[in-house]
């Protein structure tokens, strides 16, 4: 596994949870604009190569960016990173992508005691809190997925917006490993590639870290309720008159 700066004590927690594979490559920025955009200038300038998923961790960003563009709130003490996944094949799932991230980040706060539950597409919430959000991206070339990435946040020991909530406050401490909090989420990335091909495990999962109650922007929940996640990963609605298929993932 290559390692790069400050990224070593992440490898560490790496190692002990899955091994040497896959070979993730890594590197560490104590602050810059976005973690979207380091990735992004890595990828133009090295290739990615089978089993080397990349990763760009920052300390802190200050121009980042989620869905819709949206300003990505990123100060010190969250975790920041962007990160590509290998995949050279033309049968991974697109429609089942974000949905894989999900589950695996909420089976894995669950275990850590967090009730966490899925706004969808791409929020882990807590309650009417948001702890995680991650944006995903499918890169093609022809009929080939060539790699897929997310973007991704996650409030550990940062200030927090109103309608966000960070770990420190559900665990109820700020005596919190960050390097190991970023091995945790590099290995969901991992076993959400890992469990694509899985399409009626992730669908039920789905539905079971669903949250119904927390409506896509733009929807009213005094009018329109969530029904289920479909087989193919929308998300189906329904008021009093009609139901709605709603397909936000992009690729």
């Amino acid at each position: 596994m290559k390692v790069i700066g400050s990224a070593a004590k992440t490898v560490f927690y790496l190692k002990k949870m899955q091994g040497q594979y896959p070979n993730w490559r890594l590197k560490y920025k104590i602050k810059c604009k976005s973690t979207e955009k380091e990735l992004s200038n890595w990828l133009g300038h090295s290739q990615i190569k089978r089993n080397q998923p990349l990763a760009i961790i920052a300390r802190e960003q200050f121009a980042g960016f989620g869905q819709n563009s949206k300003t990505w709130v990123s100060p010190i003490g969250g975790i920041w990173l962007s990160a590509a996944y290998p995949i050279f094949s033309n049968e991974f799932k697109s429609q089942l992508f974000s949905l894989s991230v999900a589950i695996k980040i909420c089976e894995m706060l669950r275990r850590e005691h967090i009730n966490a539950f899925l706004k969808w597409p791409n929020d882990i919430f807590v309650d009417t809190k948001k702890l995680v959000g991650f944006l995903p991206r499918v890169i093609t070339r022809g009929n080939e997925i060539i790699y897929v990435r997310i973007g991704l946040g996650m409030n550990i020991l940062n200030r927090t917006p109103i309608e966000g909530i960070s770990l420190s406050k559900l665990l109820k401490t700020k005596n919190i490993n960050q390097y190991y909090w970023t091995a945790k989420v590099l290995k969901a990335f991992h076993d959400s590639i890992e469990c694509n091909n899985q399409k009626e495990y992730v669908i039920k999962s789905a539905n079971k870290f669903l949250s119904k109650k927390l409506l896509p922007s733009g929807y009213c929940p005094h009018k329109w309720e969530i029904k289920d996640i479909d087989s193919n990963g929308n998300l189906r609605i329904q008021d009093e008159t009609q139901e709605k298929l709603l397909s936000r993932f992009r690729t």
